[in-house]
Parts: C-alpha cells; sequence; structure tokens
C-alpha cells in the first residue's frame, strides 16, 4: 500500500466511525474554530462520561510513527492529528521544509479533491517540558539516574578505589619481600646444612 493510499483510508475510517465515537463517549466539545468538520483525535486517549474510565488511542504509537513516515514521504503531514509522536507546530514546521524538496505533487488535496476538506481535530496532546531537553540531552532528561550500564561501568569506582589502595605502599611491600626473599636464599660460599650421605646410587 502506498503512503498516499493508506492517508485516504486513515482520513476514510475517522470519517465512518465518527457516529460510533459519539454514540460511546458522548457529542465532541466545541472547538475555537468551527471552519472544518470536527473529528475526535484518535491519537490520544478519550474518557468515558459514563463510566469514568479511559479509553486507550485507537492507534497505537507504533502505528502513529507509521503514518508520520507515510505522511513526511507523500508531503502530507496535514492529514494527519497532532499526537504524542509530533505536535501541530512541529508538523507545521516540517510541512514548509517538505514543500520546499519534495514538492506538493502528491499532496491528497491534489490527487482526491473530495477528501482534501478541512478538519478540526477535537483534543490537543499535552507535551512535557523536561530539564535538559532543550539542550539536546533527552534520553537522560527528567531521569533521577542513569540507566544500568555495563557491569564494567557499575564496578570501575569502587575497582579504582581498591586498587589505588593496594598501591599505596606498594614500595615498602616491594623492599620488605625482597629482603625476606635474601634470607631464605642460600649462600653458595657456606656449607650446606644437609647432613645426609645417601647417594641416588
Amino acid at each position: 500500500m502506498s503512503a498516499v493510499q493508506a492517508l485516504k483510508k486513515f482520513r476514510l475510517h475517522e470519517l465512518k466511525g465518527l457516529h460510533g465515537h459519539i454514540s460511546r463517549f458522548g457529542p465532541l466539545s466545541a472547538t475555537e474554530s468551527s471552519s472544518g468538520v470536527p473529528l475526535p483525535n484518535p491519537f490520544l486517549p478519550h474518557k468515558n462520561p459514563q463510566t469514568g474510565r479511559w479509553a486507550p488511542p485507537k492507534y497505537s504509537l507504533r502505528r502513529q510513527a507509521e503514518l508520520i513516515k507515510k505522511a513526511k514521504a507523500s508531503n502530507n503531514l496535514e492529514i494527519l492529528p497532532p499526537g504524542p509522536k509530533m505536535s501541530a507546530p512541529a508538523a507545521a514546521v516540517l510541512s514548509k521544509r517538505l514543500d520546499a524538496t519534495v514538492g506538493s505533487s502528491q499532496k491528497l488535496a491534489v490527487l482526491d479533491e473530495a477528501l482534501a476538506f478541512p478538519v478540526d481535530w477535537v483534543g490537543n496532546p499535552s507535551h512535557k517540558s523536561t530539564d535538559g531537553s532543550d539542550l539536546g540531552a533527552r534520553l537522560y532528561a527528567g531521569k533521577k539516574r542513569m540507566f544500568k550500564g555495563h557491569k564494567w561501568e557499575r564496578v570501575r569506582e569502587r575497582r579504582e578505589a581498591h586498587h589505588s589502595m593496594l598501591l599505596k605502599d606498594m614500595d615498602k611491600r616491594v623492599r620488605r619481600y625482597k629482603k625476606q626473599h635474601l634470607k631464605k636464599r642460600p649462600n653458595p660460599l657456606k656449607v650446606s646444612r644437609k647432613t645426609s650421605t645417601k647417594l641416588p646410587f
């Protein structure tokens, strides 16, 4: 399935599922700009007003990432709703870059005008700002300690402390060992203490 066909299927699937969403979760909340068709955001969880429970997003993070890749390939990022994988400002900035590089020949508005109507997605993702994410350290942003790492990395500090303790008085230990070794070494000028005269033959 091509990228444009996958995006067409996504748009039609969300239009068909509008009635089922309203019957399950109630009417959609009014949006500020009513220029487009209001549709529930399938990339976000929804709360059931009757039971008070939250339903998971219709599309998992893996499927969201796949749709975003296809939208980038065909320059149709405005078709997808904002979600945890890509916010609306980030999609607008990337869409401008794709217009200059990829072009608008594969846009859904050019290929199929019937599906090119504007949509008001109900629900906006809440992006948490963590310390260090703006500096590029997103891997450890908001984490109290680093990851597990290798065994040699976890015991390196303790091993180095043990080595420094052993090497602290190494000169004295070497001199003491040499003196003790010299005492045990036999002197060739002295008479041997061995008194046995048995011969091997």
